[in-house]
Parts: C-alpha cells; sequence; structure tokens
C-alpha cells in the first residue's frame, strides 16, 4: 500500500537498541554514508562553511564501532574555492570513491555570484578523488569534463553494479529553457564508471523537472531510483530495467517540502527510504518497501524528534535534512542527518558578511543507531494494529 500522509507512526529512538550521538560539531552538513571494506562506517561531509562559502571543504568522519563513535574529521579536498555536492560510494573492488563540484563563483569578498560572469572560463568544476585504504588516505583530487552538461551537481550514493559498473546521479541545474513559459528546470542524470571510479562518462537522463537523487541496485538487476522534484519539492520513484538507460512513469511518495530521499536494502529485502520533513513537525522521517519500491507501507517512522528552532524573539530558519543510512555486520543501522535549529536569515544570499548561510557554527552531523531485528519488528507491530 502506497500513502503519502501514513497514519502509523514508528519512533525508531524509542527502540531499546537505538542511540543518537554527535557525530561531528559545528559543520557536517549533507553527510553519505559508506562501508569501508574493513567493516568501518565512513561519511562524507561538507565542513569549514554553510551552504555557501569558500572556505568549504569535502571531509570524512569514520566509526569503527558501527556509529557508536566518530573521528575526528579528515579533509580531502580543500581549495581555495568551495568545495561541495558529492556523490560518494564503494566499488565493487573495495576502493571508496568521492565526485564532487568545485564552485568558482565567488568574489574577490567571498560574495556568491551565481549567475554572474567570472575570471574563470569555467565557473564549475567537477572533481574526483578515491581512497585505497577504507578512507584513511585520498588521492589528489582530479578534474572531470561532462561537456553536454554545463552546471551539474553530484548527489547521493555512487552505486556498484554486478559487473562492477559504478553510477553516480548527478542533475544539470537549470538545464534549459521551457519555450512557453521562459523558465529554467532541473534535469536528472546518470554518469558511469568501467575503471574503478577513475574515470567517468556515458551519460543518461533519469528525467526531466528532477534533481537530487537517490539511486539502490535492487536484486533482480533493475535500478530503483527515488528523486526531488523541481516544483513541490516531493519524492517520486522511477524503475529501470536496463541499467538506467530507459525508466518508468513516476510515482510520487511524499508530499511537498519532503526530501531529498536515501536508499538501503535491509537483510530481509525491505527497502528503508529515509528523507528530512521541511513541514511541521521538522524532522527526519522513513519509509518501508516490501515490493522492491514499487509500493510503501502505511507506516512512518522518525529517527529524530522535531527539530525546529529555538524559542526567539524573532522568527529563525530551521534547516536540516539529508539523511543517510548503512547496514553494518551484525546487522545494526546507522542513519546521519545534519541540521542547524536556528539561523539569522540574511537579506541577501549573495552576500557574505552576517550570513548564517556562509557560516558552519551550530552545524551538526547526528548519527542515529538502530538495531534492524527491532526495526522490522516494530514497523510488522504497527502495520498489524499491534
Amino acid at each position: 500500500m502506497t500513502t503519502l500522509a501514513p497514519d502509523r507512526i514508528v519512533d525508531i529512538r524509542t527502540l531499546p537498541g537505538t542511540r543518537e550521538t554527535t557525530a561531528y560539531q559545528d559543520g557536517g552538513l549533507f553527510p553519505i554514508l559508506a562501508l569501508a571494506p574493513n567493516g568501518e562506517v565512513v561519511a562524507a561531509l561538507r565542513g569549514g562553511a554553510g551552504h555557501l562559502g569558500r572556505a568549504a571543504r569535502m571531509e570524512v568522519v569514520r566509526s569503527s564501532d558501527a556509529g557508536q563513535t566518530w573521528s575526528p574529521p579528515n579533509s580531502v579536498a580543500d581549495s581555495d574555492d568551495d568545495d561541495r555536492d558529492a556523490a560518494f560510494g564503494v566499488s565493487s573492488q573495495g576502493t571508496l570513491v568521492l565526485l564532487y563540484q568545485r564552485e568558482h563563483r565567488y568574489d574577490s569578498d567571498g560574495n556568491y555570484q551565481a549567475g554572474l560572469p567570472t575570471s574563470n572560463p569555467k565557473p564549475i568544476a567537477l572533481m574526483a578523488t578515491r581512497s585505497l585504504d577504507n578512507g584513511l588516505t585520498w588521492e589528489e583530487p582530479y578534474p572531470l569534463s561532462f561537456d553536454p552538461l554545463a552546471r551539474v551537481s553530484f548527489f547521493g550514493k555512487v552505486v556498484s553494479l554486478n559487473d562492477g559498473t559504478l553510477l553516480a546521479p548527478l542533475y544539470n541545474s537549470r538545464s534549459r529553457a521551457d519555450e512557453q513559459s521562459e523558465q529554467m528546470y532541473d534535469t536528472a542524470y546518470l554518469v558511469r564508471s568501467q575503471d574503478d571510479g577513475r574515470t567517468w562518462g556515458d551519460i543518461s537522463q533519469i528525467a526531466p523537472h528532477r534533481n537530487e537523487t537517490a539511486l539502490i541496485a535492487l536484486p533482480e538487476g533493475d535500478l530503483l531510483a527515488v528523486q526531488r522534484d523541481d516544483t513541490a519539492q516531493a519524492l517520486h520513484s522511477t524503475r529501470s530495467q536496463d541499467g538506467g538507460r530507459t525508466w518508468s512513469p513516476p510515482t510520487q511518495i511524499t508530499q511537498a517540502r519532503q526530501h531529498p530521499a536515501d536508499m538501503v536494502r535491509l537483510s530481509n529485502g525491505d527497502i528503508l527510504l529515509t528523507y528530512g520533513n521541511r513541514t511541521p513537525p521538522y524532522r527526519i522521517e522513513g519509509r518501508i518497501s516490501r515490493d522492491r519500491g514499487r509500493s510503501w507501507l502505511d507506516c512512518l517512522l522518525t529517527f529524530s524528534g522535531p527539530l525546529y528552532g529555538y524559542t526567539t524573539e524573532e522568527s529563525r530558519r530551521t534547516d536540516l535534512g539529508y539523511p543517510s543510512s548503512v547496514l553494518c555486520p551484525g546487522s545494526q543501522g546507522v542513519t546521519m542527518y545534519y541540521y542547524n535549529p536556528s539561523m539569522h536569515l540574511a537579506a541577501d544570499a549573495r552576500q557574505h558578511a552576517h550570513n548564517a548561510l556562509y557560516q558552519h557554527k551550530d552545524y551538526c552531523a547526528v548519527a542515529v543507531t538502530w538495531q534492524e531485528v527491532e526495526l522490522i519488528a516494530a514497523v510488522e507491530n504497527a502495520i498489524n494494529g499491534q
């Protein structure tokens, strides 16, 4: 059964084996989790800045105890510009692969200048780096080139297929104009690597009017993608039976401003979908599919309490979401998300000075560790009305 507003709610934090841990303080935006060959959980995330800022860098934190404790952040990419918008995963050969965007569109004072010319002939550079030792050390980042796509951003997990092919979701922001409305829109794509993440190409389109895409490979060989639309910002699912070349018509899963998605397959075959709910009560939520993503149970999982901001004299924005999950050996799950409980909104987002969008202070990444058997049992009890 698929419902946009499930009736039954399971708070994962109330289960006996669930714990909450701060994995990163004063930063840690947009975490993406991967399970390294040695069993460690590695999270790629953003440090040094908020949503904007040339001080931003790509970092990793690692956990050797299934998400209970985390290492200090290790810088992977820290250029003079804004290192951001990553896709991250593990190849079939055990290589950790990190793809990201290097954003050059800032003026000399550090103000973001999207849409304006810069001295750099390529305002956005696409970069790649790899680790052959479980995320301890990384190659010197090197540039990629997708000439048909002028302005692109990576997102989410890099997926490895049975034949060793790696797939990375990306989207071309403001890709082309609609001839009637003259408005711009996003288009979601896949890009492939056949050499363990060294080089990338062979682009195929998933769907127009879509951007941030969560991708998972299913046991029978199909691909399931869950994407954020560029209008209401709800989540929609689509399937491919030919390695991502063609896709089924989309099916809406969530309501407006409930995005973006991440998926992980549980040991019983269920798919756990998580996302950030940017509407009241402002929290991290999840859904379960028992039929490979064709439908979703009438049961809502919550991985956080309400994350709305402090009580203040003036209204402040709350920034939250981008959960990512992995299942560790021993069937312990880890779900990580970021949030900032209270942000002053600047009058002009382009201006760096006194702008919370450029600041990493008060952001944090939270790791929720849970026992798979408890989660599955709680969902079953909720569905059966127990």
